[in-house]
This record gives structure tokens, sequence and C-alpha cells, in this order.
């Protein structure tokens, strides 16, 4: 018998499909704390998750069955993938399925901001009508700043173009014709950083991007 233990929100369809397999156990404990995690795990051998557990070291360590670690998301930032690898360990990612979700989000952030959209919400809601304190700007002409052109940086940057902003982006891993495909300037990191009227990154969480936006870099930003 395969034992899965779930300790991610996943969507009811997932559950059922998993449950629809032969000789699969199924432990569906969403939110689950980590303590509990790790007091429990020693007879799994697949864990799957989204953000809510990390899977680190000590918890792999305490799973000796262990043979899959799957997330039900883009990146693999809250797992040990270094640790798991070394332990034989597959470690499997959905990535590409919140790729549009996560663009439509970012635009509607940028519109919410631009048009002062909140704000204006909440005065409305005390009952004021106080329009020209939310006039708002356009995103037209403005100059987006993208930090990864991959799956969900294009798509942002195919939105923004849509909306006739000026669109810019830093990522030293892709060639300049994908660049041009996508209708996006290569700029280097410094031009991004003090050019931009909007930045926006798009890059997985590790030790190359952890705080790749720190006081210095914001200095640098158009005020």
């Amino acid at each position: 018998m395969f034992r899965v233990l779930i300790t991610g929100d996943i969507h009811p369809k997932g559950i059922k499909n998993l449950e629809q397999e032969i000789d699969i156990e199924i432990q569906f404990s969403p939110d689950l704390p980590y303590e509990e995690v790790l007091r429990i795990i020693r007879p799994y051998h697949c864990i799957l998750s989204r953000s809510e557990t990390r899977i680190t070291r000590e918890l792999i360590e305490a799973a000796p069955e262990l043979k899959v670690i799957a997330r039900a998301g883009v990146g693999v930032g809250n797992i040990d993938v270094e640790y798991a690898t070394e332990r034989g360990i597959l470690v499997i990612n959905t990535p590409g399925k919140n790729t549009n979700s996560a663009a439509e989000l970012t635009m509607g952030l940028l519109l919410s901001a631009f048009r002062k959209i909140i704000p204006a919400h909440q005065n409305m809601q005390s009952l004021n009508w106080e329009r020209h304190r939310f006039n708002g700007g356009e995103l037209l002409n403005k100059c987006l700043g993208v930090i990864g052109l991959g799956n969900v940086g294009h798509r942002v940057a195919r939105y923004a173009n849509a909306f006739e902003m000026k669109v810019q982006a830093f990522d030293p891993y892709l060639s300049d014709e994908i660049f041009e495909r996508h209708g996006v300037q290569k700029v280097d990191w410094i031009t991004l950083l003090s050019t931009s009227d909007v930045i926006t990154p798009h890059v997985p969480l590790n030790s190359e991007t952890r705080e790749m936006i720190s006081e210095k870099e914001i200095e640098r930003m158009k005020s």
C-alpha cells in the first residue's frame, strides 16, 4: 500500500482522482502544523502539499519511507530539493498551472494601485463621494520593468503591451530572440531599477533571488 499524506488545501477533484487509484491510502490533513507533520510522517511514501508545509531536511530525515515530494504549485521554494535529491526522493511540482492567474492578478494589482480603487471603495463605503481625491493615473505609456521573463513574466508583459505600456525586462538566462518574441526590451539590472515606473518580480525564491531587492536597489528606483 502506497501511503500519501496531503497537507495542502488540494481541490476536491484532485483528491477524488487519487482515491480512484488502486493501492493508495490517503490521509487528507490540510493546514496541519509542521510539528504534527513531523510527528506522523514516518510511515508515508509521499507528501503532497502546496505552500503550507515546509519540507525541510529535518522532515525528510523523519520519513525513512518517503519516495515522492509533490507540490501542487509552480515553485519548490518550501522544499529542501538538494537534500531530497541526495536521498533519492523524487521532487515534482506543477509548473505553468497558475501562470494565467498570477499574471491576471499582477495586472489587477497594477490597475488597483494606479486607479486608487481600494481607497475609493473604502471612501464610498463610508458614504462619501470624493471622486477628485481618487483620480489616479493611467497605465498608458508607463514603463513596466519585469524581473524574470519566464511563464508568468512573459504573460504579464503580453497584458502590459495590450495596455500600451512600455515593457522592459531583466533576465540574464534568456536569449535576445525570446525578448523580441514577447515584444519586450532587454535591459540590464541597473537600467531596469532606475528607469521603470513599476517593477514586478516573477522569479523563484532561491539563494540567487533571495533579498534581490533590498535598500540599495530601492534607492536606485525612480522617485
